[in-house]
């Protein structure tokens, strides 16, 4: 599953079964709203923007956080579609079930006694970890273990929905830097803020081996939006010597 599967990605949804019966790109839907083979503009409607974007060549990981901090959601991007998704555990005691009934923290062996056998096993040569490999109608689900304790659940399309992907426009996340280009944070509520704004400062790099941390932190009423306040401010400086700067995060309502 390596190489741009150490960050890359699950989606494990309500509508999981309904997407497997029907291989169109649209029906394809997976966990926290998104769809495989959804162009990446529509994804950062629903989602927001992302903590951050790494690029594996020609390819680019979108990472969120996931419900209430304990995972995160990687999105891989090829064609500026979603092509996989996964869920990687956060936390050693992070908790998550996938609409297959698959916990982290699961062994091998609990896996294969409520799946049976997979289609494959493979070992990942840079860390040691195991996946298991299965298939359910338009999707691979891949399930990592560290240490025989599940950690990293993904889903890919089948080559048949693969297929069926069409290219989209690229989308540029939000970088905060004024109010034209706040940082949308999705859903927007007061908890999610906190953790979402946390996680940003700790993953964004400044000077040359640091990251920027919270000075202060204050709401701040948008005119252009019925909701108020809309933006949240924060000034932040680097830990990497002295420099400052403020970010702007898109906040409806909270």
């Amino acid at each position: 599953m390596r190489p741009f599967l150490l960050l890359a990605v699950l989606l494990a949804c309500p509508a999981w079964a309904v997407a497997q019966t029907n291989q169109t790109a649209s029906a394809a839907a997976a966990l926290e709203g998104l769809t495989l083979g959804e162009p990446m503009g529509a994804v950062r409607d629903a989602l927001g923007d992302p903590l951050t974007v790494a690029s594996t060549g020609s390819e680019l990981i979108w990472r969120y956080l996931g419900r209430g901090g304990a995972f995160y959601l990687d999105v891989l991007v090829k064609l500026n579609v979603a092509y996989s998704v996964t869920v990687v555990r956060r936390y050693d005691d992070s908790a998550y079930t996938d609409p297959r009934g698959i916990s982290f923290g699961m062994t091998s062996g609990d896996v294969r006694a409520k799946l049976g056998p997979p289609a494959q096993r493979t070992t990942n040569s840079d860390d040691g970890s195991v996946d298991l490999w299965y298939t359910a109608g338009s999707f691979r689900w891949i399930y990592e273990f560290y240490s025989d304790r599940l950690g990293f659940i993904q889903v890919t399309p089948s080559p048949a929905l693969r297929a069926t992907f069409v290219s989209a426009p690229a989308v540029t996340p939000a970088d905060g830097s004024s109010t034209d280009n706040a940082i949308k944070i999705r859903p927007s509520n007061p908890l999610t803020n906190a953790l979402w704004i946390n996680a940003y400062f700790a993953m964004a790099q400044c000077g040359s081996d640091g990251h920027w941390k919270e000075l202060s932190l204050y709401p701040t009423p948008d005119s252009s939006r019925k909701a108020s306040p809309g933006l949240t401010v924060v000034r932040a400086r680097c830990t990497d010597g002295a420099a400052e700067r403020t970010f702007y995060f898109d906040t409806p309502g909270a």
